[in-house]
């Protein structure tokens, strides 16, 4: 089950539901943040702009180029120590559905690998030391120490490496 905040709304009027709950020049300043880290090329500058939005990163954190983080809500995404976001992926802490909007925090663990293109929903938390394979959506919890793949989502524990 994700931890998500709704607030209803008219039918069809689901995009303006996060004015009720944020400012519109907050959420401005955040898309600027949020454009200016993406023109930087150096992954750890880029951290910079994505803290000032309100993103919790820990340390050692790489974040690949071309990820879109929630202009929203950045303040609820949460990124462990020595976690890879791979290119391209999308972190959003909001979505829109008829009648309704809504809101949750994203948390990421340490140590956790988010392949390339992956998309994650509102509500979430990724257990440390997981793996999310390339081009997963993570729409329910991911437990610690798993590999999580496909459509259905699906976990295959990750094994202790032999030496």
């Amino acid at each position: 089950m994700r931890n998500l905040t709704v607030i209803k709304v008219e039918p069809g009027k689901s995009s303006a539901g996060w004015t009720k709950v944020k400012s519109k020049l907050r959420v401005l300043f955040n898309w600027c943040l949020l454009h200016f880290g993406e023109i930087i090329p150096f992954t750890q500058k880029k951290q910079f702009f994505y803290r000032c939005m309100g993103v919790r990163i820990g340390k050692n954190v790489e974040i690949m180029p071309n990820i879109a983080l929630d202009i929203f809500f950045p303040e609820m995404t949460e990124i462990g120590d020595g976690t890879v976001i791979g290119i391209s992926c999308f972190l959003t802490c909001h979505e829109f559905n008829p009648g309704e909007f809504r809101y949750g925090p994203i948390k990421i663990g340490k140590n956790v690998l988010i392949g390339a293109r992956s998309f994650i929903l509102p509500g979430v938390t990724i257990g440390d030391g997981a793996m999310v394979s390339a081009q997963t959506v993570i729409y329910k919890d991911v437990p610690s120490n798993v590999l999580a793949f496909g459509s259905p989502l699906v976990f295959k524990e990750l094994g202790k490496k032999k030496k």
